[in-house]
């Protein structure tokens, strides 16, 4: 959260100082004002809402406690420090009395003043709860290493070519391009959140428009819920985990419907393995087939069980959200079709060798 502070003095040096000479980046903050009076800096605070104020007490027209006051009147939550070269006793008790977060002597010390600010802006923070955007792009509140300004600049230009690859059904060049649109906007945490959840609207809308045209009710019925419920998903990677699932029940329907055994089972499986209670007679009803004749048809084809490839891909895309989202481990087993979480880490671990814990653990900076 980048938080602003507003200094407020009648002398130019110390306002110019601590400008330009306290590490505002470092503790946190993204915007300074300045103001040369109380009066000033009344007016100052209208505009910029800060939510520290560095003044100094003693000032013309309006001094920094009256200031302070009128301020407190619509933001009550302000912090402010107070700085004066007059140690009388009532400036003290003033400043008591508006509830200053601490009272500075000049001539000014620095560290004296960072470290000030230092406590006041971490009791800001803890009453403000985590950073929306952190949560968005990392998927946690929890401090970490700064968030870095690349923006995000989809183009309509990529918009138009995605709609082409879907409408013509190029499955394997959509997901390609939805792939590249997706690592991007994971790496650039400079950008607002409404913009990347408006890019997914506008993506969302690209498959419910050829689903439309191609009656498939499987994705149409979702309209509601992938404009308004999941759109308003907090992170990043929810809003990818919606659109991941709507391009395969997308495809899984407007595909040829003359393919392979083998083929068809890949289709279904991508479509249905978050599904807990995915049994292979339902998918061999669902298809069409005989169970027997399917789990046969698919072993001969490709030398394993259809148990053993939905195994594959719902670890597969477990490692995916491990390494993408910060998602606890049960519900990263309840979204790759595990109900079991214990269950879970036992095959993941089995499977791969490490723990579900490991794994994310080792590969958690490739993204």
């Amino acid at each position: 959260m980048g938080f602003t502070v507003l200094i407020v003095d009648d002398e130019l040096m110390p306002r110019t100082v601590l400008c330009r000479r306290l590490p505002w980046a470092g503790l946190g903050v993204s915007r300074v004002e300045q103001a040369s009076d109380g009066e000033e800096g009344l007016e100052q605070a209208r505009q910029c809402r800060p939510d520290i104020v560095i003044s100094d007490i003693k000032m013309p027209r309006k001094n920094g406690l009256e200031m302070a006051a009128a301020v407190r009147e619509f933001l009550p939550a302000c912090q402010f420090v107070f700085l004066s070269g007059y140690s009388d006793k009532e400036y003290l008790k003033g400043a008591i009395r508006v509830k200053a977060a601490s009272y500075v002597e000049k001539p000014i010390d620095l560290e004296e003043i960072e470290g000030v600010l230092h406590g006041v802006l971490e009791e800001l923070q803890a009453q403000a709860g985590p950073d929306p955007r952190r949560v968005f792009f990392r998927g946690t509140g929890e401090a970490g290493s700064p968030l870095n300004d690349r923006l995000f600049s989809g183009g309509k230009s990529r918009i138009s070519e995605l709609d082409r690859l879907i409408k013509h059904q190029k499955r394997p060049e959509a997901e390609a391009a939805l792939r590249r649109l997706e690592e991007e906007m994971f790496r650039c945490e400079g950008t607002d959140p409404e913009y990347l959840r408006h890019v997914y609207c506008q993506i969302v809308f690209l498959f419910l428009a050829a689903a439309e045209s191609h009656n498939i009710t499987t994705v149409t019925e979702k309209t509601d819920f992938l404009l308004y419920t999941a759109a308003r998903q907090e992170t990043l990677a929810q809003l990818w985990e919606a659109l991941w699932q709507t391009e395969r029940e997308y495809f899984a329907v407007a595909e040829p419907q003359d393919m392979d055994v083998p083929a068809r089972v890949e289709r279904y499986l991508e479509q249905r393995y978050p599904d807990s209670g995915l049994t292979i007679q339902q998918m061999a009803a669902d298809l069409g087939f005989a169970h027997t004749y399917l789990c046969a048809a698919y072993k001969k084809s490709c030398g394993k069980t259809i148990n053993q490839r939905l195994t594959e891909l719902r670890l597969q895309h477990a490692k995916e959200l491990l390494v993408r989202s910060r998602q606890k481990l049960y519900e990263v087993a309840n979204a790759v079709g595990y109900g079991d979480g214990k269950y879970f880490v036992k095959l993941f671990t089995r499977e791969t060798g490490l723990s579900p814990r490991q794994y994310r653990a080792r590969h958690c900076h490739e993204e």
